[in-house]
């Protein structure tokens, strides 16, 4: 378990892991954008971030993972506003982001179900 003391370095890790992922996997994509490729499989990266945070925060491990994301979402948008031209619309990026910010929930649950399964199978 962890202590009460480590939320903060646990939190940063997470912002710091879903800003790598969110800039990795817009880059994929808009990358990918200018092929004809269909779905968007880098949206699945984002599971590693929520699973981390529900292995780091398990006591409120959606919630823990929505506020990571969020603030690596922020920070994502931002870094790349300063380094990347935009060649999407606004609206689209903001609809990614929430597909990625979902994904990373579902992460989180995943972890939870395995917890709950695990917990079922020991008893």
């Amino acid at each position: 378990m962890l202590q009460r003391n480590n939320r903060w370095p646990a939190s940063i890790l997470g912002v710091m892991l879903y800003t790598l992922v969110f800039i990795y996997a817009h880059h994929f994509w808009s990358a990918a954008s200018e092929q004809a490729v269909r779905g968007q499989p880098e949206l699945l990266l984002f599971l590693l971030p929520g699973c981390l945070m529900a292995l780091l925060q398990p006591e409120s491990p959606l919630i823990s993972t929505l506020w990571v994301a969020l603030g690596g979402t922020l920070l994502g948008m931002m870094w790349l506003m300063l380094a990347v031209p935009m060649t999407h619309s606004g609206l689209l990026i903001v609809a990614w982001s929430l597909s990625a910010l979902f994904w990373a929930g579902c992460g989180a649950l995943l972890v939870r179900l395995l917890r709950i399964m695990l917990a079922m199978r020991a008893e």
